[in-house]
């Protein structure tokens, strides 16, 4: 990374008034025997979704290991925020901790003024999973590659859609990525999830649709899945490239879920808990289910899910800047 990038990134950071990885104290300690008590994983989205079963799997796991319960606790609402807000305000002793997704970053860009909590407030322990965001088209617009849909779009400015699971969703961070990329000007169409974006793809009320490759991947013969915004290849769906891949390197923003403790957690609490969530999430009675929800299991620590928060802060920050996305 060249030094005017890293500066970059620190500046974004220092916008937010903190830096993704805390300071933990000199004199913090793991507390003696850790993990003695219930632990609870509090999740941003609704009981019975995605992330709720992910956790669950994970905390089966847990529990097998450590012998201490663990339970999952739904937070919903507020694109994340309320859940954020919650593991912030807890006692950083390792026993209540939170997943975050994109929208941890995109709220404190978009509306920073309305957040109850900053990176700040949060200690990255682990990226446990990627969530990739792809691109879809209907079949009848009779488009198979990248390179055809944005040729089509350049043939006809400002007319061609494509929907989103919400406005400043990943989806919309995606799909303004790609305009500025390819030099095209696609028209957003926001929706109140993925399920109604991809009926009205279907039914031809849009032209494209940017949600996730799971998604847009479940309707062979009426959706064709043209790019992935992730680093690589998703397993399950090995045909479908990378925008990379297809030429736009710049279009890379894949989803998450990663899991952080309050700041002040101690640090020998935090590297325990890393440790063991990186084991878990490629156990082979534990990988396939993730890439069954259309997570990608990871298992970065700190240091490494500390730098990804800053390169996508900084890069939801440069597109918030053009105006693109609105809330």
């Amino acid at each position: 990374m060249t030094h005017s990038r890293r500066h970059a990134l620190a500046t974004g950071l220092g916008l937010l008034g903190a830096s993704a990885l805390p300071a933990f104290p000199l004199a913090a300690r793991a507390a003696p025997g850790y993990p003695d008590n219930v632990i609870k994983f509090i999740i941003p989205t609704p009981a019975g979704g995605g992330h709720d079963t992910m956790m669950r799997v994970i905390g089966q796991k847990l529990t097998e290991s450590w012998g201490q319960p663990c339970i999952v606790e739904s937070r919903a609402g507020a694109s994340g925020a309320i859940a954020a807000s919650a593991v912030a305000r807890a006692t950083p002793d390792g026993y209540t901790l939170g997943v975050g997704y994109s929208a941890l970053i995109s709220n404190l860009v978009l509306q920073p003024a309305q957040q109850p909590y900053k990176l700040a407030d949060l200690a990255p322990i682990s990226m446990l999973a990627l969530t990739p965001i792809a691109i879809g088209v209907r079949e009848s617009l009779n488009v198979r590659t990248l390179d055809q849909l944005v040729a089509l779009a350049k043939s006809r400015p400002g007319k061609v859609s494509y929907g989103s699971y919400g406005p400043g969703s990943g989806g919309n961070f995606v799909g303004e990525l790609l305009n500025m990329a390819a030099g095209i000007d696609t028209v957003h169409v926001p929706y109140k999830g993925e399920a109604p974006a991809l009926q009205d793809l279907i039914g031809g009320q849009i032209d494209t649709a940017v949600v996730s490759l799971g998604g847009v991947s479940r309707y062979p013969g009426k959706i064709c899945a043209l790019a992935v915004a992730s680093p690589t290849r998703f397993p399950l769906y090995p045909d479908v490239p990378t925008f990379a891949e297809a030429g736009f390197p710049d279009v890379n923003m894949p989803g998450f879920g990663a899991l952080f403790a309050p700041a002040s957690t101690p640090k020998a609490i935090i590297d325990k808990l890393d440790a063991e969530m990186a084991r878990i999430v490629k156990l082979p009675d534990v990988a396939p289910k993730l890439l069954e929800l259309g997570f990608e299991p990871a298992g970065w620590g700190p240091q490494k899910l500390s730098s990804f928060l800053a390169e996508q802060l900084a890069l939801t920050q440069k597109l918030v800047a053009t105006g693109r996305i609105k809330v």
